[in-house]
């Protein structure tokens, strides 16, 4: 199957987050949520609504690429990388991040 275009992964970002059952969250990532003051409605915000703000990378820790989604929620800039496994629905949230903070 070749490479879906970057438009194709935020669109699929964003279908796979409307079920919340098809996104996972790593231990890294709620320990930077609540150190940055974020939560998980916001993140999910960001996935549901948000647009792919960098190229896709391949991730070496998981199998897929590694996609940051941005979007201005409740008053900040939040990103948030999720590994992408296409076309499986399934998202790993990886971290959460206050743009303007970092």
């Amino acid at each position: 199957m070749p490479r879906p275009s970057d438009r194709q992964l935020e669109r699929h970002v964003r279908d796979s987050a409307k079920d919340t059952v098809n996104v996972a969250w790593t231990v890294h990532a709620d320990v930077q949520m609540r150190k940055r003051k974020l939560n998980r409605m916001m993140a999910l915000d960001v996935l549901r609504a948000g647009t792919l703000a960098k190229p896709p990378e391949p991730d070496m820790r998981h199998p897929g690429v590694k996609c940051r989604m941005e979007r201005f929620v409740a008053g900040v800039q939040v990103a948030v990388i999720v590994s992408v496994e296409y076309p499986a629905p399934d998202l790993v949230v990886i971290t959460v991040i206050d743009v303007n903070g970092e």
